[in-house]
């Protein structure tokens, strides 16, 4: 069994921001959206998931390969398929590895994600020891 991937050095210098009411330099749900669109037309690619603006993940698919990246911090869980293709169009964001979107790959600490992508906190089904990046967009869904 692979070793978890822990996300705590990657989310830790975005804790103290609050890119949901300001965002980040660089990056936010009014650059993010254009800069996947743009990414999708260049390449090809398609556009499976971005609800603007209160969607706070956008999902591009080339066929098997995955991204899956966050409208609120620069960062971008990646397959193989389009790590290349994102880290050359998008430099400025962080990309993490990605397998699977139902494969328990990652783990942080509790407060760190909810100082970032968590803020709302989580349901019982959610543990920060062990989740899939699935997991982790079911549970940024703000609640209504």
């Amino acid at each position: 069994m692979p070793a978890m991937i822990d996300l705590d050095p990657v989310l830790r210098p975005w804790r103290g921001t609050t890119p949901w009411q300001t965002p980040l330099p660089n990056w936010g749900r009014e650059s993010a959206g254009p800069a996947f669109r743009s990414l999708v037309r260049a390449y090809g690619l398609s556009l499976t998931a971005h609800e603007p603006p209160d969607e706070e993940w956008i999902v591009v698919r080339n066929g098997e390969a995955t991204a899956i990246a966050s409208a609120l911090f620069p960062l971008a869980f990646v397959t193989d398929g389009l790590d290349e293709i994102v880290r050359t169009a998008l430099p400025r964001l962080t990309l993490v590895a990605l397998a699977s979107t139902v494969a328990v790959d990652y783990r942080a600490s509790a407060d760190v994600l909810r100082d970032t992508l968590l803020r709302d906190g989580w349901t019982n089904d959610f543990s920060p020891e062990g989740f899939s990046v699935s997991d982790l967009l079911v549970e940024s869904v703000q609640p209504v």
